[in-house]
Formats: C-alpha cells, structure tokens, sequence
C-alpha cells in the first residue's frame, strides 16, 4: 500500500530521475571478503587458485593500482553501492580466479560480489592489465623485442641448445584460441562468415593466436586477429610483423639473426624452419632434431599458458569480439607469473577443474552425439589439442608450399645446418629397452 501511495503522488519524472533499485526489489545483503582472508583460508593451495602468492598478488595490484582506480569508482555512490563499494583488490582477485578457471558462481559465493559485478571486474582487469606499460611483452611497450633484447634471447637459446645456436631471437607458433560458435550479428560486424571460425582440423570455433617467446617461454610478440579456418602460414603472413619482414623492413630483425618456426612457414632470411621431408638422414636429420629442441619452446610456453589459465581449456563463452583482448591481457599475466618466479604449472583445484570440464562438454563440440572434452596436456606439456600437424597452405594457390626465392647460402637456416655438420653432430639414439637417449 505504501509504495502504491508514493507511485501516485510522484511524477512521471519523478519517477525516471530515481536512482538505485526499481521499487519492490529486493536487495541481498552481500558482505565484502578481504582478499587476505581469503588466501589465508585456502593456505597452500592459495597458488593452485591464484597461480601466484600473496607477495606476487599485491606486486600485480600495485602495477594495476592507477589503471583499476580509473575502471572502477572508489566512491560511495548513493542507491548504486548498497553493500558498499568493492576495493580494487578485490576485484583483480575476482578476475584472476575466473581466469584461472573458477565459476562465477563460485567466485560471487567467495568475494561476496554480485554476478554481474564478478564479469565487470573481469573486462575492467582485462582493459586494466592491457594498459598497463609495466606488463608489456616488450620494453618501452614495443610490438617486437628490440636489438638489445634479441641478443639477451639468443644468449638464452644457445645456452639450451645443445647445438649452440646462437642466433636464434624468438620461437613461433600458432594456436587456436578456443571459443563458442560466433553469433550471426558478430560474424556481420566483422564481415566473416560463421565457417569461417571453426577450425575442422580441431572441430573447435576459434581464432588463431600467432605468437613467439623468448628462452624462458615468457610471450614477446603476438597477433590474434584470424579465424579459425586460416591456416598458419597466411596469418603470419598478413600479420603486421609479417607484412613488415616480407617488404624488407630490415630494422626488425638484429643482422644475422633469425626466428625459428615449424613447416607452417618457408625459409626466409628471418626464418630457419625445419628441412621437409619424412626420408632426411645424416646433416639433415641432425639439423632437424637440434632445430626441433629449440623450436618445442613455443610449444611448451602455449602448455604453460593453457594449463596456467583454465578458460582457456574450455570453449571461451565470450563475445568473438572481446577475445583478442581477453587472450592478450592472459598472455601479458603469463610473463608476469614468470618473472615474478610463479608456480610454472600449478594444478587447478577440484571446484575449477569440475568448472572447466563442465563448461567443455556443454558447449565445446560442433557434433551433439559427440560431447567434448576440456584441453589437456601430453606428457611434454603441449596442449596437442589446440596445436598440432595440419595443411599449413590449404587457403593458398594451389595449395601448395611458396617458392623460395632468396639463395639458401645467404639465410640463417642454412648457416644453422653448417654448424651441425661441422659439429658432426647427429640424432641421438634411443635405448629401446631403458628408453633414454645414448649420447654419441
């Protein structure tokens, strides 16, 4: 009867210029968790739910601190904050435990937040961490390593390569980046066609991460702007790096030096790939066992990543829109995780690992007889589900491998393979009975 009589004295204006909840709404009483309370609560399993410390945590609230301040009011706002504000704490711990792999249900349960709230603090991280200098891939926030970097990475690589490569500056690869089946008003807006993202290789929509890493799997350059069914070599290709290197833009790339890709690429004078071929013997097949145990790097950081990460094991229920940001933002946390000496692989807790398998069977698979599974790892680590052997040049002329036009005696590639044989190294064999490699 009372809020009838208001209805009736108030004006249509009134009425439209109220702020806070519709009348008869109810509020539910939430109370505000401390994010130290909470790690205290889950005691040694904080790294298994975070992927980081405490000490880790509050070092990445502190490079986020301005960038969050600016995402979310700090403020007490009448009728909009009836449980009061949410520090900025709270929320990047919302984030991280939706990254990691957590229900929002859960992580609502837990913080003491609402579900919407929960998704807010995910994206305002998300636009947080991405504009954030201190955790660019790069110095000074450059797209691609510079000079100096590049000789600090091939330092790295050689002391791993027991070839002694030495100029070796990134390892590349691509990924699919598993997602729901684009909507038809997103696939307009991007002017692609629903086939277009699903990859029938994997049986997964997606879009394709190309990225490179350094010796310490930490990521360094990256583009995710394809959709699934592009193949390898043509989004690199188009990509701005790519497109950079093919012109002639010798800036990039320190003189000498060289990335170092699988057979989704041809040899470049930036480029050492593998020699093709499945009857290599001698040089060749040494070359292309020393060149695959630097090249697994890439593959082992997309493990680490995938594993780190637990959205990333299930198909990302997002707009196709918001995912190039997203992954960006997780690839950026990632290196963080490194370099602040993080738990590499850290197992996920019972509750996310039930969260991710769920996610996976529900809406992971084009064919409805057939549920899938989330994203696992192999016995080295390497998310085989997501990356993987395919036909690199389908979407080419002809389908077929480019021609290499730059004389082979002037690309790194081939100096990397003078240096095995002048070595006179070879493929290790295998002890079939002990299974471990004999050193010759």
């Amino acid at each position: 009867m009372s809020v009838a009589c208001l209805l009736a004295i108030l004006s249509v204006d009134e009425i439209t210029s109220l702020r806070g909840r519709f009348f008869g709404s109810k509020n539910i009483a939430r109370t505000r968790r401390e994010v130290a309370n909470l790690f205290k609560e889950l005691g040694s399993y904080q790294e298994r739910a975070y992927r980081m410390n405490i000490d880790q945590f509050h070092e990445l609230h502190q490079h986020l601190l301005h960038q969050l301040q600016e995402k979310f009011s700090t403020k007490q706002q009448h009728g909009n904050t009836p449980n009061g504000i949410i520090p900025t704490k709270l929320r990047l711990s919302a984030a991280i435990r939706y990254f990691a792999g957590g229900s929002p249900l859960d992580i609502m349960l837990t913080h003491g937040i609402s579900r919407q709230s929960a998704y807010n603090s995910v994206w305002g991280t998300t636009d947080a961490v991405n504009a954030t200098s201190q955790l660019s891939f790069n110095q000074h926030g450059a797209q691609f390593p510079s000079h100096e970097e590049q000789g600090v990475i091939a330092d790295g690589f050689k002391l791993k390569s027991k070839a002694g490569f030495n100029k070796i500056c990134l390892t590349v690869d691509g990924m699919l980046i598993w997602t729901v089946q684009p909507t038809t008003a997103q696939c307009k807006e991007l002017r692609v066609s629903e086939r277009q993202f699903h990859c029938y290789r994997k049986d997964k929509f997606g879009i394709v991460l190309m990225a490179g890493c350094d010796h310490m799997c930490r990521f360094r350059w990256a583009d995710i702007q394809h959709p699934g069914l592009t193949s390898d070599y043509l989004s690199f290709a188009t990509s701005d790096l790519g497109l950079k290197l093919e012109h002639g833009n010798n800036d990039i790339m320190k003189p000498g030096y060289t990335m170092v890709g699988d057979n989704a690429w041809v040899p470049r004078p930036w480029m050492a790939t593998p020699i093709p071929g499945h009857c290599t013997s001698g040089t060749d097949d040494a070359y292309n066992f020393y060149h695959s145990q630097v090249r697994i790097t890439i593959e082992r950081a997309f493990g680490i990543l995938v594993h780190r990460w637990g959205i990333l094991r299930r198909p990302l229920s997002v707009s196709i829109l918001k995912v190039p940001a997203l992954v960006m933002c997780l690839m950026k946390l990632h290196n963080f995780c490194i370099n602040s000496k993080a738990m590499s692989t850290p197992s996920t807790v019972s509750n996310d690992e039930r969260s991710i398998n769920r996610m996976a069977s529900t809406r992971g698979s084009t064919d409805m007889t057939n549920n899938a599974t989330a994203v696992h790892l192999d016995s080295r680590g390497i998310t085989v589900e997501l990356i993987g052997g395919g036909h690199h040049f389908r979407d080419l002329p002809r389908q077929r491998r480019p021609i290499v036009t730059v004389p082979e005696q002037n690309i790194p590639m081939e100096e990397m393979r003078r240096q095995v044989a002048i070595k006179g190294l070879r493929r290790p064999t295998v002890n079939k009975y002990s299974r471990k490699r004999i050193r010759q």
